[in-house]
């Protein structure tokens, strides 16, 4: 099967700006789909990561660089296309345009294999079918909250069904950080997990100070506390801190996560498939953690397109420990099939049983 094209979609959701983690706020969203069409008229589609600033020149580098080079290819030599276009970012610079080009086309590309065979995903990759551990994630800033009122806004997912919460830190200071963990934690009682995420928002002294100072409440994880360049810090921190370290999810490359766990700065190997590799290096990250007797947990904060890639990605590798279920970023959730997401009486998610990623969007491609 040849590559017949390969066509992208932006779509932009506006927030009101009420709420904010601790480094903006967030008054809209945008997703980036990729869609890539088979010369039989499959679709495929993916998603690439584009946080953090307009979505055109992504767009562009997807339409005007990539797409040239694999139209007509088979479109089954994900792992060549990978090599090729990593060789050329080498001397183009263009690396995280490229990791998140190549993510979105290597969900695409294994969403068009399942389609045209009958199969999930995680069945094509020879998964054991198990269902994931998803965590209701924000835990956003709102000003004039109480840490009495933001408990009981989040404790209400473990009545939900949630089995595990996770929240910012890092917005405020360190009283009122520690205030609104307290809270939550007496609020969902001692059983849920929860996690803490800052956003890269610490320097290492503050970040120990914070571990220490919410020690107590049985926190499951620290995530991201310090700039993700300053790996020796987190493995301080990780050390330090006495809460496992989790990140980070924004990072790409078996390089960048060996030094991670080479130096012991995380305890959860956290990536996200938009990004990092989809499928096809996922994989590898997680072979790598299994290699240091780590855990792996993936990052969300998108749309159906992605959260259904963790879906099955989760049900391929053992070492999965979680996926991100985040409660304000949903985009498309609508079109997720009758079941799609729904908890089971253990507060986990069974894999799709669809074909490729279970999801049918092709209404969208441009």
């Amino acid at each position: 099967m040849k590559i017949k094209d390969i066509r992208t979609r932006v779509l932009t959701k506006a927030l009101d700006g009420r709420q904010r983690n601790p480094r903006f706020r967030w008054t809209e969203k945008n997703t980036l789909l990729v869609f890539v069409e088979g010369e039989d008229g499959t679709l495929g589609v993916g998603e690439a990561w584009c946080d953090g600033g307009p979505t055109g020149s992504l767009a562009s580098f997807i339409n005007d660089d990539i797409r040239p080079a694999l139209v007509g290819r088979d479109a089954d030599t994900i792992e060549r296309f990978w090599s090729e276009a990593l060789g050329r970012s080498l001397v183009s610079t263009r690396r995280s345009q490229t990791w998140a080009a190549l993510s979105a086309i290597d969900i695409a590309l294994w969403d068009l294999k399942g389609k045209r065979v009958g199969q999930p995903i995680w069945r094509l990759m020879g998964g054991a079918g198990r269902p994931a551990l998803p965590y209701a994630s924000a835990g956003l800033y709102v000003d004039g909250q109480t840490p009495e009122a933001f408990g009981e806004e989040y404790a209400a997912y473990t009545r939900k069904g949630f089995r595990a919460v996770k929240i910012k830190v890092g917005g405020a200071s360190l009283g009122v950080d520690v205030a609104r963990v307290a809270a939550l934690r007496r609020a969902m009682g001692p059983e849920p997990r929860l996690m803490v995420d800052a956003v890269s928002a610490y320097t290492v002294p503050q970040a120990v100070a914070f571990a220490r100072a919410a020690f107590s409440h049985d926190l499951y994880w620290f995530e991201q506390p310090v700039d993700i360049a300053d790996v020796e810090g987190q493995a301080k921190v990780h050390a330090e801190g006495r809460i496992p370290v989790t990140g980070n999810e924004n990072e790409y490359s078996l390089v960048t996560y060996r030094r991670l766990l080479a130096m012991d700065a995380v305890h959860f190997v956290q990536f996200d498939l938009s990004v990092s590799g989809g499928f096809t290096f996922g994989r590898k990250i997680a072979a790598l953690a299994e290699a240091y007797f780590r855990p792996v947990t993936l990052h969300h904060s998108n749309s159906i397109v992605l959260m259904a890639a963790n879906l099955h990605f989760a049900a391929t590798v053992p070492n999965c420990d979680s996926i991100e279920f985040h409660v304000l970023h949903q985009g498309l959730f609508e079109r997720a099939p009758k079941g799609f997401l729904a908890l089971d009486e253990d507060g986990h998610i069974a894999p799709p049983e669809g074909p490729g990623l279970g999801i049918d969007l092709s209404d969208l491609a441009p």
